[in-house]
């Protein structure tokens, strides 16, 4: 039953009173083990002592008697010693049946035991003080005269053992107390469950609330794992927000960016329709071949970055060689040739980076194609060291309304943010003086 109990939690609000069932238990047992305990060490003791006493007055008695005393010889208060089986009185029963050497209690001419003892301490105890002979028996031998005679020591029980009101009085005692302690620890166990359990059902109601922006919280007097858990709700739930936000705002630019060259395809097949000279048709064919191109770069940035999501862990430490980037440049060489802007690559040094080819790829494409879209002529600058690449043009730069928006630059450098976090890099777009921009990417360093 105490099993199922247990087994059978619904909710932490009634964990208090399971825990409280299971300890009370416990208590009992351990309250009961404790009483019998003390009961049977309280009779062993009381025994001892008495048992000690008839065998410290035997070698008195037997002077005694060898100075010529008479039957029954009184020893202290309590005491009395014989030497010969007639004069003891009959109630005694036959004590001549105990062997040489016998010193214990003796009730109806048995001996007592350990469970006789503790039956006749229990206050419900059917048998009266009057109708039990319970005596302390010491039986030895000792010369009289020449002649080896049997020595008896008795001491009735009821003169120095505790009455039955007494033992009564003890255990109603006793027993009170551990009711007290039950009491006492129950409490105490109650409210320490209940301060555990209560930081649990307050972040259980605040999960439960449809409030938005609502902070976890648990009392000042709740533990600190509580603390730190409602601390670590309160910044999850901040990330979920903001990953939220950039999902809204990834959809938001993939959108554009998707449609911008759909609108461009579309509008070039009607103005086929209405010129038939070659070179219109040529240059109308040339717009929806760079148009497919763009949208099929943007949707290879969405799968790509698909792909890569789960994957960024796994990618051991690698070189980034010249050859790899001349050859990300080398699809975007025909934008900058047709603006008549220059791409240059300065490698300093070759880093070691974790990126996989296909994200470094994303990136650098990214990167660059938004040089490029910003830039009428001139030249882009690739500079590349042992912890950063820096791409610098000499576009127009940013605008106000970019500076002061994170996510306001397209979707090509929100993917560049997005890959640069996931890999604990450091992406920074900024103008340069008197005009162009800046792109830095900061990496940790690493050692193959």
């Amino acid at each position: 039953m105490l099993n199922k109990l247990l087994n059978k939690v619904s909710s932490a609000s009634s964990l208090p009173h399971k825990l409280m069932w299971y300890f009370s238990a416990i208590a009992i047992m351990i309250g009961l083990t404790i009483y019998l305990s003390m009961l049977g060490l309280m009779q062993w003791i009381e025994d001892e002592v008495n048992q000690h006493e008839l065998e410290t007055s035997a070698p008195y008695a037997i002077s005694l008697f060898q100075q010529g005393a008479k039957q029954p010889l009184d020893i202290g208060m309590h005491v009395q010693a014989f030497y010969s089986l007639e004069l003891i009185p009959e109630k005694y029963g036959e004590l001549g049946d105990f062997p040489i050497g016998f010193n214990g209690e003796v009730y109806n001419d048995n001996q007592v035991g350990f469970l006789h003892e503790l039956v006749a301490l229990s206050p419900l105890s059917a048998e009266g003080a009057n109708s039990r002979e319970e005596i302390f028996l010491y039986r030895g031998e000792f010369l009289l005269d020449g002649q080896l005679k049997s020595l008896f020591l008795i001491m009735p029980t009821e003169n120095v053992e505790l009455s039955d009101t007494e033992w009564t009085a003890i255990n109603l005692f006793v027993l009170c107390f551990i009711g007290v302690l039950f009491g006492l620890f129950g409490f105490a166990i109650h409210k320490l469950s209940r301060r555990l359990v209560e930081p649990v059902e307050q972040l259980s109601r605040q999960l439960k609330s449809t409030e938005s922006n609502k902070t976890f919280s648990v009392s000042d007097q709740s533990a600190a794992e509580f603390r730190e858990l409602a601390d670590s709700l309160n910044h999850y739930r901040q990330q979920n927000e903001m990953m939220m936000k950039q999902e809204q705002a990834f959809a938001r630019y993939a959108s554009h960016e998707l449609r911008t060259p759909l609108t461009v395809i579309s509008g070039a097949a009607k103005l086929q329709e209405q010129n038939n000279a070659l070179e219109f048709q040529a240059r109308q064919r040339g717009r929806i071949q760079r148009a497919a191109l763009d949208m099929q770069h943007t949707i290879d940035a969405l799968l790509n970055l698909v792909k890569q999501e789960r994957a960024t862990g796994s990618n051991p430490p690698r070189s980034l060689s010249l050859d790899e980037v001349q050859q990300i440049i080398q699809p975007l060489q025909g934008l900058a040739n047709s603006k008549s802007i220059n791409i240059s690559i300065n490698f300093e040094q070759a880093p070691v980076i974790k990126p996989a080819p296909a994200v470094l790829r994303m990136l650098l494409t990214n990167v660059i194609s938004n040089a490029i879209n910003a830039s009428n002529s001139g030249e882009i600058t690739i500079s590349i060291n042992r912890h950063e690449i820096v791409i610098t043009d000499k576009g127009r730069g940013l605008t106000e309304s970019e500076q002061d928006n994170e996510h306001g630059h397209g979707l090509g450098l929100l993917i560049v943010d997005s890959l640069c976090q996931r890999y604990h890099w450091q992406f920074n777009l900024s103008n340069m003086q008197p005009t162009g921009c800046s792109a830095q990417l900061t990496f940790p360093l690493l050692t193959l």
